[in-house]
């Protein structure tokens, strides 16, 4: 499986999980289309009043996968998204009044079975 498949697979099955727990999903792959790329939010998901931005990590299954998941929102991933957050929010105000958080959700392929770990609020404001 090439890297691209893997990343896509991983998104499409968070975003599966999320929809089973009562999400709907607002968008997808979302970036801003005008100025300087702030970074790309993977989904937004949103039950009730909670949305939710989501940052997704895949890998395929083998000794230490979860943890290099874990590893690779660091500090510059994460103002990356914090970024990107507030452009959105900035031109989305119908969610002004929501409760938000920020997910790390970790897919971990295998040949028999998929993991998928939701880290929530794994990613607080910085600023």
């Amino acid at each position: 499986m090439l890297r691209g498949d893997t990343g896509n697979l991983g998104e499409r099955i968070a975003r599966q999980h999320y929809v089973k727990s009562g999400f709907s999903i607002i968008t997808a792959n979302f970036f801003n289309k005008v100025g300087k790329r702030r970074g790309e939010l993977d989904f937004v998901a949103r039950r009730n009043q909670l949305v939710t931005f989501v940052e997704v990590k895949c890998r395929v299954a083998r000794a230490g996968a979860y943890q290099s998941a874990l590893e690779s929102v660091g500090l510059s991933k994460k103002r990356k998204l914090l970024k990107v957050i507030r452009w959105f929010l900035a031109n989305r105000p119908e969610f002004i009044d929501c409760r938000l958080r920020i997910d790390v959700c970790v897919v971990i392929l295998d040949k028999t079975a998929n993991y998928v770990r939701i880290l929530s609020n794994a990613v607080e404001d910085l600023y």
